[in-house]
């Protein structure tokens, strides 16, 4: 009963707002419900940044967090120490030559570790975006061809009224001015359907250029797991990479982890009009692939999938830019201190 009022409700704020021409409300009245400030960011830009930097000698507070994270900072620890050693010792070397191996072997394992993620992320965005392009090329062809009929039906049934006003007058009038009135008001009912059908056309392109409206598919994507949805081990996240994005940032005033800033950028982003509310279990249900839910995959929500996965392999890579300072700490290249300077705020 509550559900059948609110709609009663809801279709009574619709016809008012369209009969005062406020399509605007209208359209609020019907949508989901917004965080505040959702889709309120008109230019997006980076989420997070690394603070790393080639031309210091120090790493950055990130990157060092990445180490401990891998369990590296004993290695390298234990590099520099040895550096400082006589090199001249064979013992000493063939330490060092063990402890360098080691690094390397850690270091490569986090670069594994970010390929794997980074590959099931493509592969989503590659059926993502074969789904889109057929969406929007579907929608395209509908929409050329209403428009086609728009126009055709239009010069058709103008060309008519115009014949029928230019007999009635010629041919006509003169002789019989009765004749002459029956064939007046056929033309004028033509040129009303001359002025009606491509209107009608016009506003039905309106609602073709949103494109199909199908039942969402059951096939949880990469990113079911950050919104707490079941997984498989397809879409299963190495340690280091889901350590990484629970961690907050190094500076990070807000204490908010890498997750959290990549989500609060996708509700703020205003070319993601699918999200809007990272609680909304319908908007999750269809970004997630997780649940079915009847006309939810549309061209927006693929396209927010697309964009939402292409972000989160984008920070998912900034790994690789803490990980060449580290490896530059085990060839010597800096020293295994974070830059006592504090970072731009890393969001």
């Amino acid at each position: 009963m509550g559900t059948e009022m609110s709609n009663k409700v809801k279709s009574l704020v619709l016809a008012l707002a369209f009969c005062g021409g406020n399509y605007s409300a209208a359209v609020a009245a019907t949508s989901d419900p917004k965080e505040t400030g959702a889709n309120s960011q008109e230019i997006p830009t980076q989420i997070l940044k690394t603070g790393v930097s080639l031309d210091t000698t120090a790493i950055s507070p990130n990157s060092m967090q990445l180490s401990n994270t891998i369990g590296l900072t004993p290695v390298l620890e234990r590099i520099q120490t040895l550096r400082q050693n006589n090199l001249q010792d064979i013992a000493v070397r063939q330490d060092l030559i063990e402890a360098k191996q080691e690094a390397s072997f850690l270091i490569q394992k986090a670069n594994l570790d970010i390929d794997f993620t980074v590959a099931a992320i493509m592969t989503e965005r590659e059926v993502y975006q074969e789904i889109l392009s057929t969406f929007i090329s579907d929608r395209d062809k509908k929409v050329a061809r209403i428009n086609a009929i728009s126009f055709i039906s239009n010069g058709v049934l103008w060309t008519v009224n115009s014949a029928l006003a230019i007999g009635s007058i010629n041919t006509t009038y003169a002789r019989n001015p009765k004749k002459c009135v029956n064939l007046t008001i056929p033309s004028g009912i033509v040129g009303i359907a001359a002025g009606i059908v491509p209107s009608v056309a016009s506003m039905y392109t309106l609602k073709a250029v949103n494109g199909a409206k199908k039942t969402s598919e059951v096939e949880p994507n990469m990113l079911a797991k950050l919104f707490g949805y079941k997984t498989n081990p397809e879409i299963e996240y190495p340690k280091s990479v889901w350590s990484f994005l629970n961690q907050s940032p190094a500076n990070e005033k807000t204490g908010k982890t890498r997750l959290d800033l990549i989500i609060d950028r996708w509700v703020s982003d205003s070319n993601m009009s699918e999200f809007t509310d990272r609680h909304s279990k319908k908007q999750l249900d269809v970004l997630t692939a997780s649940v079915a839910q009847k006309k939810g995959l549309t061209i927006n929500s693929l396209t927010a999938r697309s964009v939402m996965l292409q972000q989160l392999q984008a920070e998912v890579l900034k790994m690789k830019r803490m990980l060449l300072e580290l490896n530059m700490v085990a060839q010597g290249e800096k020293q295994l201190v974070a830059q006592s300077n504090d970072l731009p705020r890393l969001r």
